[in-house]
């Protein structure tokens, strides 16, 4: 026997029906800024595809990142580790990832929402959800290059409240957070190649 919506909800340790997503508002000046930038030696159409068909747990996990749980807002369908799931990334999706820093000596909990996936304007946009310690929104952009690279652009525009958390502890983790996600991808990519 199945169980309904309101007993999932019930079951889960999350109410994701209540979790809301705190983006970025571009008429708030006090949004910080953080850039990386990847290439790939593949087409943009590869590179594209690799990003929304991998698999949430092949994509956030690694040293620090840890997958936890997905859950689609439209679906109500929760994806837990070990489980297998061919959906990719979805708009609506609610990622929560547990992150392991100073090698495991703290760990945090963070939420994301995939609020758009938009194959036209090649743009992925993911916005914090009002658990998180920071809000705002990650722009993930691809573009082609004429040798027939592409390069993926990982914009974050974010905010917390402590100007010591926004300008030295969050660059540092981020930055090492979103290299483990993209490494993933580009190791998933070879492995296809």
């Amino acid at each position: 026997m199945s169980e309904t919506s309101e007993e999932k909800r019930t079951n889960s340790e999350f109410d994701f029906t209540k979790l809301a997503s705190i983006c970025y508002r571009d008429d708030d000046p006090s949004y910080h800024e953080h850039l990386e930038t990847y290439t790939y030696d593949a087409d943009l159409d590869t590179i594209w595809d690799a990003y929304v068909t991998i698999s949430p747990e092949k994509a956030w996990s690694g040293k620090m990142i840890h997958f936890h749980r997905l859950y689609n807002r439209d679906t109500e369908e929760e994806v837990f580790p070990g489980q297998v799931y061919t959906g990719g990334m979805g708009q609506g999706q609610v990622l929560i990832l547990n992150l392991h820093v100073f090698n495991g000596a703290i760990k945090l909990q963070v939420g994301h929402e995939v609020k758009e996936i938009n194959r036209r304007k090649k743009l992925i946009r993911i916005c914090y959800l009002e658990n998180s310690k920071s809000e705002g929104s990650q722009f993930i952009t691809f573009d082609s290059l004429p040798n027939g690279k592409t390069t993926v652009t990982h914009k974050t525009l974010y905010k917390s409240g402590s100007t010591f958390r926004d300008k030295i502890i969050y660059p540092y983790f981020h930055t090492k957070a979103i290299n483990e996600f993209h490494g993933n991808v580009s190791k998933w990519i070879k492995s296809k190649i």
